[in-house]
Order: C-alpha cells, then sequence, then structure tokens
C-alpha cells in the first residue's frame, strides 16, 4: 500500500509542476488611459474668394494610471491621427507611431503622440476683375478642394502582447482588428 501511495503522490507532483502553470490565472494588470487631443486651428484668406484654407495641428496626449502595487515596465501605446480627403471624403492615416511607457506603482504617465499638422483648402470659386477698354469684366474660375481635414484619433494601449484599453474619437475608428 505504500508504494501505491508514494505513486500516487509522485504523479500528483508531476502533473502538478507540468499542469500548474498554464492553470494559473493570468496576470491582470490595472490600468487605464485617458486621451486629450492639443490642437489648434488656423485659417487664411483665399484671394477673390469667400472661402478660407485651413491648416490644422493635432497632438495626443495619453495619461497612463497604474493601480497596481508592482511597476508596468512593459506598456505600449500605440496611435493612429485620421483625416478624409477633401476632394474624395475618403478617409486616411495621416500618421501613426507607437510609444513605450514605463509606470511607477500606484501611480500616472504620460505620453505624447508626435505633431501632426493637417492642410486643406474646400472647394470655391475665385472672381476675378480686370478692366478692358475702360470696362470692368469679372470672371469666375472654380477651384476643386485640396488637401485633408482632420477626422480623428485611435489610441490603444498593451502590456506586453495584451490589449489593456483601445478609445478612439469615433466608434468606426480602431486600431485592432
Amino acid at each position: 500500500m505504500t508504494n501505491q501511495l508514494k505513486w500516487t503522490w509522485g504523479a500528483a507532483l508531476i502533473w502538478t509542476m507540468i499542469c500548474g502553470p498554464v492553470l494559473a490565472e493570468p496576470v491582470v494588470r490595472h490600468i487605464t488611459a485617458k486621451v486629450e487631443v492639443d490642437n489648434s486651428t488656423d485659417f487664411k484668406n483665399i484671394a477673390g474668394s469667400t472661402a478660407r484654407s485651413k491648416e490644422q495641428k493635432r497632438q495626443l496626449s495619453v495619461t497612463l494610471d497604474n493601480r497596481d502595487k508592482e511597476p508596468a515596465t512593459d506598456v505600449t501605446v500605440k496611435w493612429a491621427i485620421y483625416a478624409h480627403k477633401m476632394d474624395t471624403n475618403k478617409m486616411v492615416t495621416v500618421k501613426e507611431g507607437s510609444l513605450k511607457a514605463r509606470i511607477e506603482a500606484l501611480s500616472t504617465t504620460s505620453v505624447k503622440s508626435d505633431k501632426v499638422v493637417i492642410k486643406g483648402t474646400p472647394k470655391h470659386a475665385v472672381v476675378t476683375k480686370k478692366t478692358v477698354r475702360g470696362k470692368v469684366e469679372t470672371s469666375t474660375k472654380n477651384e476643386p478642394a485640396t488637401g485633408e481635414e482632420y477626422y480623428g484619433y485611435a489610441v490603444a494601449v498593451y502590456a506586453g502582447s495584451v490589449l489593456i484599453e483601445e478609445l478612439s474619437s469615433q466608434p468606426s475608428l480602431k486600431l485592432t482588428k
């Protein structure tokens, strides 16, 4: 009987060593993210038109909050800024990137994306006036839309390879599939 008991305990020990790590619960991170957009827009008048061209500057500031009792050293923030073409209205990725972060235990840290400049001019008509033989003649020329206009952003926060949180300014914008 003691030999059978030794075999049983030995098998249980081996099974625990092999299958124990597989059955363990995965580490759950308590990290949250908040995104703020630093933005500015400058307008320039178009000569001979009532329309104005637009230059938009955007930069994402992501604040990460670690509520764990251990520091998070493997945090990656992936981001993208989107615009739509003013002539075709198709969405394009203006710029995307990723940032590494280390968050101490029970603290916050912030990371910033690259600054992005988006320029665009809407469809407009340019009126020109000239004097021919004492008479003022006006002509109108239609100009197509050019450039892009800001649409939104998407941010995904990873701890190692695990997606922790995904945030976006529009529900249709996602970094992960």
